[in-house]
């Protein structure tokens, strides 16, 4: 570094750390804020861990609008910030800053810093949430993130980042946790640590993959206010072994750069709550959702892979629309009728593309063969068919396409596309391979539990048990019930060289006895 650089750096960073130079204050209360709540013990392997420089800054004046950052930390929007920034881009360390600038975000509440992290980095990714936002839109947001137990209200107090993965995996994200050991600060361990660190960051930013990092780091290490935070990475710069810590906190730090070995040692500090270490985790596009892109063989009918929260809200807004739509007495000749009609109408409600997404056609002759088979075999479908068409006629959800598949010749169905929304057959067929819970609650004469069976056993072709796994996956995507989830005695989320991903996405390593079970409830 030239002397004129290494002049502009001191300069640089008098001027955006002015506030170094305010007399402190006596006695002054801190603040509930972005990670106060997170865990707030002041132990002595914390002080042993605070870097030098760190002293007395809680001692300072503190605002309630925007703080200045400390000794070392550099912002993002500052002349110094700007030139890391512009050598970060040069050396190519920064491709993962423009993801996340398109979404780049203030968390809502104080204590949403994980909800709004989360939020930003599954947008960037481009993980489609499968329930609406508003209107029509659909979006990823801090209030719509929930899943099972987990939800905003529940984690107001703070969230572990146990309990952030799990809600990552939840809504579509495959997620590898790395945890932080249990070190001192400036230890071998800790080198370690850092060193493995610095070459996740180097990996991430210099991908033009979406691939995002977020970190889990204490606060009061880096000599800020607060203690327990979640951010996302923006880039790192070499030279200075800096890395910009996207600060979803925007009302009290803006993004900064701040230096690695810290970032590092900051993650080591345990949670109050969990009593395990901070770490970071990397969140990339879930496998399923490039594997459904390709489909070879071709088949019929194919489930197309549901995050677990989209499959609660789904299944969740069914119910809620066919209960509205029973205290509306609707009168019918036929139960087919009145049943076609609230299933049409709780998926209107729910949203046609959404539920169109869920059962798609992968290939249309073969799929024109298989309700032709059922057509023939079941008086169910067949009356089902004539009250669809029926609806139709009355202009009652003209919305929806009509029937074109059965007794039609080939050449009348080669305009037929893949899309659900192009044939009404597949309406029937998927309200007939919905969970028993969904059926009976359109119409009792769909509740008998082997329905969905009997219509797959109706298939008599190479398709058939394809059919039947189709239908499991259909149940299993939409539950009965919202469960929570548990983090396993047997499995811990550790930092390595070579982490192995779980079947849910999550890398896992053998967990030490000593720290037992997690219930994120």
């Amino acid at each position: 570094m030239s002397f004129l650089r290494v002049a502009s750096t001191i300069a640089n960073r008098q001027c955006c750390t002015l506030a170094h130079q305010q007399t402190a204050v006596s006695q002054t209360l801190r603040p509930r804020d972005a990670g106060g709540i997170f865990g707030s013990n002041q132990n002595d392997s914390r002080k042993q861990l605070r870097p030098q420089g760190a002293e007395g800054h809680s001692a300072r004046k503190l605002s309630h609008y925007q703080r200045e950052l400390p000794s070392g930390h550099i912002p993002f929007s500052c002349p110094e910030g700007r030139s890391l920034f512009q050598e970060a881009l040069r050396s190519g360390q920064m491709e993962t800053y423009f993801y996340v600038a398109e979404q780049f975000q203030t968390q809502a509440e104080p204590t949403y810093c994980g909800l709004a992290t989360l939020a930003m980095v599954l947008n960037a990714l481009r993980v489609d949430p499968m329930r609406k936002w508003k209107g029509s839109w659909r979006w990823f947001t801090e209030e719509n993130l929930g899943c099972g137990c987990i939800s905003p209200k529940s984690v107001e107090q703070g969230m572990a980042m146990q309990v952030l993965a799990s809600l990552a995996d939840c809504n579509g994200a495959a997620t590898e946790v790395m945890y932080a050991p249990s070190a001192i600060h400036n230890s071998k361990e800790a080198k370690e640590f850092a060193d493995f660190f610095r070459a996740i960051v180097r990996e991430t930013c210099s991908r033009g993959e979406r691939q995002f990092l977020i970190a889990s780091y204490s606060r009061g290490f880096l000599g800020q206010t607060g203690d327990g935070h979640f951010s996302p990475i923006g880039g790192y710069h070499e030279e200075s072994d800096s890395v910009l810590i996207m600060d979803v906190a925007r009302f009290k730090y803006p993004p900064h750069w701040a230096p690695l070995k810290d970032l590092a040692s900051a993650m080591m500090l345990p949670d109050s709550e969990t009593g395990k270490p901070r770490g970071f985790m990397r969140l990339s596009a879930h496998p399923k959702t490039h594997a459904q892109k390709i489909s070879a063989p071709r088949k019929p009918l194919e489930v197309r892979y549901l995050p677990k929260a989209a499959g609660q809200w789904i299944a969740g807004s069914l119910l809620e629309k066919l209960a509205e739509d029973q205290r509306k007495l609707r009168n019918f000749h036929s139960w087919s009728m009145l049943a076609l009609s609230r299933w049409l109408s709780a998926v209107e409600a729910t949203s046609p593309g959404i539920l169109g997404n869920i059962v798609v056609v992968d290939d249309m002759d073969l799929f024109m063969g298989i309700v032709q088979q059922i057509y023939s075999r079941s008086e169910l479908f067949r009356t089902l068919c004539k009250s669809y068409a029926e609806l139709q006629a009355l202009g009652f959800e003209d919305s929806f396409p009509a029937l074109r598949i059965h007794e039609c010749k080939l050449e009348d169905c080669q305009s037929l596309s893949d899309a659900p929304q192009t044939c009404g057959e597949l309406w029937i067929l998927f309200l007939l391979l919905l969970p028993q819970h969904l059926r009976a609650a359109v119409s009792e004469h769909l509740a008998h539990p082997n329905l969905s069976s009997e219509i797959c056993k109706m298939v008599r072709c190479p398709w058939a048990l394809p059919m039947e796994a189709l239908k499991e996956t259909l149940h299993f995507a939409l539950p009965a019930k919202q469960s929570c989830t548990r983090w396993a005695g047997d499995g811990y989320l550790a930092f390595g060289p070579q982490p192995t991903l779980g079947t849910t996405g999550i890398a896992l390593v053998p967990q030490p006895a000593h720290l037992g079970q997690l219930r994120i409830c």
